[in-house]
This record gives structure tokens, C-alpha cells and sequence, in this order.
């Protein structure tokens, strides 16, 4: 009977450990955004301007109308302007000018 007790005892020790883990991996989780997410509707490479040395279609607290361009998003030789899909403010820009970026991948913040 001894033998039995002593793997119970021992299987909560383990335990512990996957709990530190998630802990772990929740202080990594990225914060959780308020405000309209404007996303990418295509994979593609983000421009913040029209043209190198142009300037920025938007900047953080630009005040944007549905249908503003904000971006351009540059798919197999096209440039694709990205209109916004809600009036606001531009609270965050979450991606760098020249970066691939995924569909579905958040853009910007819209307050």
C-alpha cells in the first residue's frame, strides 16, 4: 500500500510546473486593444504613403471619415489603397512602413 501513496504523493508535484507555464504565457499575451480595428484584407507589404518620400496617408490622432484611405497595401505588383470602415481618431498604428503583413492582420486603431 505504500507504493500507491507515494505516487499520489508524487503527481501533484508535476502539477505545478504546466501552471507556471500558463502564467508564462499569459504575461506574454499581447494586451487586448480598445477601440475598431481597421485589418488587412489581403497578405501583402504595408506602405504608410502613396510614394517613398511622400508623406503618411495618416498619422496617430488623424481624424479619419469611412472611406478615407489610411494605407496601401502592395499585392503581386498592385497597389491596393486600404480605406478605413469607420469614422474616428487613429489611436495606434500597428505595423511598419514596408512590412508583410497577413489578411486579417490589425492594422490600425480607430477611436
Amino acid at each position: 500500500m505504500m507504493m500507491p501513496a507515494t505516487q499520489q504523493m508524487m503527481a501533484p508535484a508535476p502539477a505545478p510546473m504546466p501552471v507556471a507555464d500558463g502564467a508564462a504565457a499569459v504575461a506574454e499575451a499581447p494586451p487586448v486593444q480598445s477601440g475598431h480595428v481597421v485589418k488587412s484584407p489581403m497578405v501583402g507589404t504595408f506602405y504608410r504613403s502613396a510614394s517613398p518620400g511622400s508623406k503618411p496617408f495618416i498619422e496617430i490622432g488623424s481624424q479619419v471619415k469611412e472611406g478615407d484611405a489610411v494605407c496601401i497595401i502592395e499585392a503581386m505588383k498592385i497597389m491596393n489603397e486600404i480605406e478605413t470602415d469607420m469614422a474616428g481618431t487613429i489611436s495606434k498604428i500597428l505595423v511598419e512602413n514596408g512590412q508583410a503583413v497577413e489578411f486579417g492582420q490589425p492594422l490600425f486603431i480607430v477611436e
